[in-house]
């Protein structure tokens, strides 16, 4: 069977090229490795999908120029999104930038970029294990007994992250086998496994925090918002921001630290106050219960013991120096993370191919005339919050328009 464009890949980034190209009057074909196409958008937002954010700019993405952002984010900015999905039949909600599906559910995005590629005639084969792909004249592309040509390839592979819902690596090979350079892979947007043994006691725990990423002592880096405290460490979108400096941190053999901020809108002044006066009113209460007014019970046992305190210490024997200690430990509580979580749990990936041999005008490949390349194959990640989607349809989008 011959195409005129083959797309190697049916995450967001394929089937958006898959849908612009087809648009054209191409004849088009996904080839897709998993079961089904858009496996990875289903649990992209928690389930809800966060299709892209209204606060768009340069500075949420990491290797990824000014200008290279005037090119591809500028074709497809959020408003233009919105568009696209409500032309398709799906509406979108706001919440505080953040777009969602107004269904709230990751499921129907994917059903109507299916529901569109159906329409425009893209065939899709699924189930396309280990793919071999050469070129000549032509791009020839072989799986499961089936080959097919076609005069155009994109390749839209995805990362290493979360290798079940197809994103394994595979596009690397196919991008070096032509000639391409792949930076470093590493994990992003992923949980931290931290080195201290105190976790399994406040495992669940989460709370509205301030994270500090430092390094000998001096600041890296700073987010706030939901902490979350796991068995094994810490997670949460806060965590995940600062993820991808800590990996390359370690990889580099440095000593990353990170202070928590347990009370980040209260100084350590007031609360010194607001404590002093709770176990001064409550003599008879225990030093646990005291604290369990500013903080989760599990974790309010694990900073007295922090402050070598007994959990069980009546309120009537802590002293100004416990006070001072309980503070200083709420204010700046200091853990050491020595991993991350993982590919299998990161979100993203830092790495890929390098961007300075992609045409950004058009996602063509410098080096092999009409092989393009879209999403998170390219050495380009976001920060946490829509921006890796937005870049995945944009660059879908402008390889799909320029076959």
């Amino acid at each position: 069977m011959k195409y005129d464009t083959i797309i190697i890949g049916g995450g967001a980034a394929g089937m958006m090229a898959g849908i612009f190209a087809a648009r054209k009057g191409l004849k088009v074909c996904i080839v897709e490795h998993m079961d089904r196409v858009g496996k990875k958008i289903l649990s992209t937002g928690n389930g809800k999908c966060n299709i892209t954010n209204m606060d768009m700019t340069c500075d949420k993405y990491y290797d990824l120029s000014q200008e290279d952002f005037n090119k591809v984010i500028g074709n497809f900015m959020p408003e233009e999104i919105t568009a696209f999905f409500k032309e398709l039949g799906l509406l979108t909600i706001n919440k505080n930038g953040y777009i969602y599906p107004h269904s709230e559910q990751a499921s129907t995005v994917l059903d109507f970029l299916r529901n569109e590629l159906d329409r425009l005639g893209v065939q899709i084969y699924c189930d396309a294990k280990n793919a071999k792909i050469t070129h000549t004249d032509v791009f020839k592309v072989s799986f499961n007994q089936t080959t097919i040509t076609g005069n155009k390839l994109i390749l839209a592979c995805g990362s290493k992250c979360a290798p079940k819902t197809g994103s394994d690596g595979s596009g690397y090979t196919y991008a070096k086998q032509f000639g391409h350079t792949v930076l470093a892979v590493k994990p992003a947007l992923v949980q931290l496994i931290c080195k201290e043994n105190f976790y399994k006691e406040i495992q669940g725990v989460r709370c509205n925090a301030k994270v500090t990423l430092l390094n000998n002592n001096k600041t890296v880096a700073e987010e706030e918002g939901e902490l979350q405290l796991t068995g094994y460490g810490i997670s949460g979108i806060l965590v995940f921001q600062i993820s991808r400096i800590i990996k390359k941190m370690l990889d580099s053999k440095e000593h990353p630290s990170i202070s928590i901020d347990f009370v980040k809108d209260i100084s350590h002044k007031e609360l010194n106050s607001f404590l002093y006066n709770v176990v001064n009113k409550y003599p008879n209460i225990e030093l646990s219960q005291a604290l369990s007014g500013v903080l989760n019970k599990k974790l309010a046992i694990v900073i007295c013991k922090e402050c070598n305190l007994k959990p069980s210490l009546k309120c009537n024997n802590v002293t100004s120096d416990n006070i001072i200690c309980l503070v200083n430990k709420i204010k700046d509580f200091r853990v050491i993370p020595t991993d991350t979580n993982g590919f299998d749990n990161a979100q993203v990936c830092s790495g890929g191919v390098a961007v300075h041999e992609i045409n950004f005008d058009t996602m063509e490949s410098e080096l092999v005339k009409g092989l393009y390349f879209a999403g998170e194959i390219i050495d380009v990640d976001g920060k946490c919050g829509g921006y890796n989607l937005t870049f995945a349809f944009a660059s879908g989008k402008l390889a799909g328009e320029n076959q």
